[in-house]
């Protein structure tokens, strides 16, 4: 029968062999997969804030530093982290808050800032119509002549602090290299009050259409008014005088067309019966593709009598 003294020997070597393969495994752990350190570049997030509070500027991402085995840290993804503030609490106004963070692999040993100090503000909103603003150099010969821009007027939400500093929303139209009528989408800007643009808005909707009616560029001159008459006057009548209210028209065109015009005429007056004075109210002819600030004159046309001449002989007087 086995001593006593035998038995304590015995579970002593077992404990010793225990103790041994404890410390060869972690020796192999170590030398294998040590425990190491790591530092992920980490987007910031927001808990627990309400939907009427929002915050201003606050950093996008933090830095945080993971401990934990190498070949897990290998594998782990900044997707797999995550900083975040807690808003449970939070108030209006300037305050200082905690930056959190937790990995699916690994400790966190520290989060870079770990302390922020934040503006929390209240949502407010406000409709505001949309200006288009027209930007880009367009071809030679070429103007916009009308925008139209639907729906004429978008929502902006935000901080009521911010948006007490808005100054108006404007839509960008780049009119480069456009020679015809277009639409299209583009994205609305908001500008503060110093002209600047102003970020970390919601805008309904964040784009609008835009329609563009696109014109060559047109020019401006006055040109001369003449009376166009036609027939012939009764006998003993003769034309003493012709005027004209206005004697010139503002005429608007392309440059080249414009450049061809050299006078305006009246529709025909025709002139078979008249007898006396007359004043009368004429249309002008106005070329295609021209523009005219008025398209009828008073053309005034005075006559005088004259003898008729003495007969030769043998003719018969009728």
């Amino acid at each position: 029968m086995p001593s006593n003294n035998n038995k304590v020997n015995s579970w002593t070597v077992r404990i010793i062999a225990f103790l041994v393969a404890c410390g060869l495994w972690l020796y192999v752990m170590n030398e294998q997969n040590p425990l190491t350190n790591r530092t992920y570049t980490v987007a910031l997030g927001k808990e627990n804030l309400s939907s009427k509070m929002v915050v201003l500027d606050m950093p996008e991402s933090v830095r945080v530093k993971i401990s934990g085995p190498r070949a897990a840290l290998s594998s782990l993804s900044e997707e797999s982290i995550q900083a975040y503030v807690d808003f449970s609490t939070a108030t209006k106004g300037r305050n200082m808050y905690n930056v959190r963070a937790r990995s699916a692999v690994g400790d966190v040993i520290e989060i870079s800032p770990s302390l922020l100090q934040l503006d929390v503000d209240e949502v407010s909103e406000k409709l505001v119509e949309v200006e288009p603003r027209i930007v880009g150099v367009p071809d030679s010969g070429i103007t916009v002549g009308k925008l139209n821009v639907d729906p004429i007027r978008v929502t902006i939400k935000g901080a009521a602090s911010k948006l007490a500093n808005v100054d108006k929303v404007v839509v960008l139209v780049d009119i480069s290299n456009k020679e015809k009528n277009f639409e299209e989408e583009d994205n609305v800007v908001v500008l503060g009050k110093d002209g600047r643009q102003m970020q970390n808005f919601v805008l309904m909707p964040a784009k609008v259409k835009v329609s563009a009616v696109v014109l060559k560029q047109l020019a401006t001159a006055n040109v001369p008014i003449k009376a166009e008459l036609s027939g012939n006057l009764p006998t003993g009548f003769a034309v003493e005088s012709v005027t004209l209210k206005p004697t010139s028209i503002k005429l608007t065109a392309e440059p080249k067309i414009l450049g061809s015009i050299s006078e305006i005429k009246t529709a025909p007056v025709v002139l078979d019966k008249l007898t006396g004075d007359v004043e009368v109210e004429m249309p002008l002819s106005i070329p295609d593709k021209v523009l005219a600030e008025q398209h009828s004159v008073v053309v005034s046309i005075k006559l005088k009598r004259i003898e008729a001449p003495p007969l030769e002989i043998g003719e018969k007087k009728n």
